[in-house]
Formats: structure tokens, C-alpha cells, sequence
């Protein structure tokens, strides 16, 4: 296949979380997009603590990216009172998931597992933490799946990480300490058909995130949000934080836990 034209379209998209022992949990992203005319940096942060007070914030002011040297990555940004640290605890994982004529979608997880220092404000959590990045060149209405499944499975020694396509395409990758599975199935409660008869269970904890994007996007980016209005106007996220473990037969083998999401449009 030849490779895809340039496009007007280009997003690069930093996606950085931690969770501490007692299910705390931070999100943030670090994005930069250009679009055509409009070019824009946006960074968000979401802090959710059990039984406890959720704080969101975003910004478009002085966004600057990740900054990965070796197997540590530093990230802050003031506007949001955020500052942190993650040390890569397994090695990345880097595939390129779509390469079409219109755009590309290339995915790199820096760090699957990693150790994590996070300050929100007034709170430092320490902690499991992930980090991916992606890069998508293809614009919103050429997308060819309407809805995602993505996750990752973090515990002391273990990292699962998944990515689901439906839709006019269907694809799907899973991960297992940074070997592919090609047998695992994404289930409802989990995955199974991972190496050697393992499966990952889920329990439920709580929804962290349930909303409509656009609407998040239009209240930061009014530019952004009517130009996603045609293709994306239901995009719509679901986010949990749940406890999981990796069974083998009846065994719990690896206790830790899992961040997911489905998104549909």
C-alpha cells in the first residue's frame, strides 16, 4: 500500500494516569492539534478519590508535552496545579494501527507499567502508573469504526493492555507483559484466551468518567467542538476503574487494577 498523503489533519495525543493503593486515581492529557487553519494545545486533568470529591480541570494555555528521557518521564503544567514523575517498570510497546491513504493511526505505550509520583494540588499520590501517546493523522469523519473498547491491567509485577475496533473495521490487540495475544477476546467482565489458559477478571469499583465529548471539547475549544459537530457530535465515553486480577484455572495469580473505557459514536 502507498504510503498516505499529507493531511490537514494531525493530533498528538498524550494520555498519562496513575492509581494508588487505595483506588485514587489521576488522568491527565497533553494534547497538540492542527486542523486546517486551526492549531490548538489542550491538557486535562481528571483526580477521583473513593467515596470522595472528583476534581476535572483542562487548560489550552502553555501545554507542553512529556518530556521522556530514558526510563523517566516528567510532566507539569501550573494551570492545572499538576506535577509528576513515571519510571518505566516494563518495556514500550509501538505499533502502527492504521495506514490508509487518508491518515495514519500510530499508537506508542512508552511505558505499560511504570512507577509513578503525582502531585494534584495539595495531594501527592504515589503509586501504578501507564503512559501512551498517539498520533492520528486521519481525520474524524474517515475514521472507519464507531465504537473502542481500550484498557490496561497495571499491578507490582504485571501489565495487560487492549484495544478493540467495531464498526465498518474490526480489529483488536492485546498485550500480555509485552507479548501479543492473538487468541484473547475482550468479554465483559474481562479478557480470556490469554497465554497459557490466563484470563483477567474484573470487578466492578466505580465509573470515573460517563459523558459526551463534544460537549467537554466545546466548553475549552468553541472552535474545535463545531468543527467535530458533524462527524462526532455522540461520541460518547465511559470510563472505570476497577479491581483485576490475572487467574490462572481458579488461581488469582496478580492483583492490581484496571482502567477502561468504551467509546461510541
Amino acid at each position: 500500500m502507498r504510503n498516505p498523503q499529507p493531511s490537514s489533519f494531525l493530533l498528538s495525543k498524550w494520555y498519562l494516569d496513575i492509581v494508588t493503593e487505595d483506588g485514587t486515581v489521576a488522568i491527565l492529557y497533553a494534547a497538540r492539534l492542527r486542523w486546517g487553519r486551526l492549531s490548538a494545545s489542550y491538557a486535562s486533568l481528571l483526580h477521583d478519590v473513593p467515596d470522595g470529591v472528583r476534581r476535572e480541570c483542562a487548560t489550552i494555555r502553555r501545554v507542553e508535552r512529556p518530556r521522556l528521557l530514558g526510563d523517566d518521564l516528567t510532566w507539569q503544567n501550573g494551570r492545572l496545579g499538576v506535577w509528576g514523575t513515571w519510571r518505566r517498570a516494563a518495556p514500550p510497546i509501538r505499533r502502527n494501527l492504521l495506514r490508509t491513504a487518508s491518515g495514519a493511526i500510530q499508537w506508542a505505550c512508552h511505558m505499560p507499567l511504570a512507577r509513578a509520583t503525582v502531585r494534584c494540588g495539595d495531594a501527592v499520590l504515589s503509586g501504578l502508573g501507564y503512559v501512551e501517546c498517539l498520533r492520528l493523522s486521519l481525520p474524524p469523519g474517515k475514521i472507519p469504526f464507531n465504537t473502542l473498547r481500550w484498557g490496561h491491567h497495571v499491578s507490582d509485577g504485571r501489565s495487560l493492555v487492549w484495544i478493540t475496533w467495531t464498526g465498518r473495521e474490526q480489529r483488536r490487540w492485546v498485550w500480555l507483559d509485552g507479548e501479543e495475544q492473538p487468541d484473547a477476546e475482550v468479554t465483559d467482565d474481562g479478557l480470556r484466551g490469554l497465554a497459557r489458559g490466563a484470563a483477567l477478571r474484573v470487578e466492578a469499583c466505580r465509573v470515573v468518567r460517563d459523558r459526551r465529548v463534544l460537549a467537554a471539547i466545546a466548553n475549552v475549544l468553541p472552535a474545535l467542538g463545531r468543527r467535530l459537530a458533524g462527524p462526532l457530535a455522540r461520541m460518547h465515553e465511559i470510563k472505570r476503574l476497577d479491581r483485576s486480577a490475572i487467574n490462572r484455572a481458579t488461581a488469582a495469580t496478580d492483583r492490581g487494577w484496571a482502567l477502561h473505557e468504551v467509546v461510541t459514536w
